[in-house]
């Protein structure tokens, strides 16, 4: 697929074209920057040939980097106006160079910035311009998953609170950083996947992998900014024959729907992560579900559809937390450490 200008991009030139309104050679350079990097990484087949070193994982190709470009636009909407012309070039610079290190045959330290800072080196030439770049991509880049160097996941938290200087321009890494990993969390569904693949040949991916083909298929996530919400509907196809659904399809099911339910719980975490650092996600105060259940019942070989409504067809999942409901007792079971005894006996093995 060839690359579809992403309207980011586009506002990104204006920006830049607005920045520099004085010195529009200016405006030329810092976007030539950008495109030079994406247009090399496309030519090369650096975004495209991540499924041939990982060949059961879901797509990580340009279709992926546009997605989450477009992403990030979604989820800044208006806000996008008051952010920076060279704000927005580190966000899409970021977005480009986030999943290249799935090119090592290890994909447990792609996100690890030396080994994307590997590839923006081959991309970038080690260039003294982008001395600041070259430190703060990959560096930005490398909190998008893993873990932290406490062993957590908040890996966010080990970026500078105070502002990083690229082009002499304040950095907020931290902000830019909560948005590429929002974005790339929402960045699901169908276009994941091959759909063809999984029908003709029944999911040919290594045994871990299957799941995240099968829930890339059934997954729609939209972005909503105006009524605070992210939307997912998922949809099931559950299959019978003669009004009986086979044992097999029963276990399918079951799995299929367990992972989900972790993967939306995940997401819901995210939501709330990504916000507590970036004040741009600040609208999105819920998830919005929805779970289709269509049951294709094959009658004497004719298909015959039927959607199950209930009342776990649809949940919200929110930041809302009303007064009481957090009691002592869940507080000292997430918190052991705070057990009025446990804290006297300190105080007394102190003394």
């Amino acid at each position: 697929m060839a690359w579809n200008k992403q309207k980011i991009e586009g506002i990104l030139f204006d920006k830049l074209k607005f920045f520099f309104s004085e010195s529009p050679s200016e405006a030329d350079k810092f976007f030539g920057y950008y495109t030079i990097a994406r247009d090399t990484l496309l030519s090369e087949n650096i975004f495209n040939d991540i499924k041939i070193i990982q060949p059961g994982l879901s797509d990580h190709g340009e279709n992926h980097i546009m997605e989450v470009l477009s992403n990030a636009n979604k989820l800044l909407g208006h806000k996008i106006t008051d952010i920076d012309a060279m704000q927005i070039y580190f966000i899409c610079v970021l977005i480009l160079f986030h999943d290249v290190g799935n090119l090592t045959v290890d994909r447990s330290i792609h996100h690890q910035q030396d080994v994307i800072r590997e590839v923006y080196d081959y991309i970038r030439h080690q260039s003294i311009e982008f001395d600041e770049e070259r430190i703060l991509i990959p560096e930005v880049a490398s909190k998008h998953s893993g873990n932290a160097s406490d062993g957590s996941k908040d890996t966010i938290n080990e970026l500078s609170h105070l502002p990083q200087h690229l082009f002499t321009t304040p950095i907020h890494s931290r902000k830019c950083a909560a948005l590429l990993r929002f974005a790339d969390e929402l960045a699901e569904g169908p276009q994941r996947t091959s759909i063809f693949m999984n029908k003709y040949y029944n999911y040919p991916y290594d045994i871990n992998s299957i799941i995240y083909h099968k829930y890339a298929e059934i997954t729609k996530i939209n972005i909503d900014r105006d009524n605070e919400r992210i939307c997912i509907t998922y949809n099931f196809k559950i299959h019978a024959i003669e009004g009986i659904i086979a044992e097999e399809e029963h276990l399918n099911f079951l799995e299929l729907f367990g992972f989900t339910i972790k993967r939306m719980l995940k997401l819901e975490n995210e939501r709330k992560y990504c916000k507590y650092y970036c004040d741009w996600l600040e609208p999105y105060k819920k998830t919005h579900i929805i779970f289709n259940f269509i049951i294709e019942n094959n009658i004497d070989g004719k298909l015959k559809s039927k959607r199950i409504i209930s009342d776990f067809s649809e949940i919200y999942l929110n930041d809302l937390v009303i007064p009481g409901q957090n009691s002592a007792d869940k507080f000292y079971e997430e918190n052991i450490e705070f057990e009025p005894e446990k804290v006297f006996n300190t105080i007394k093995n102190a003394l």
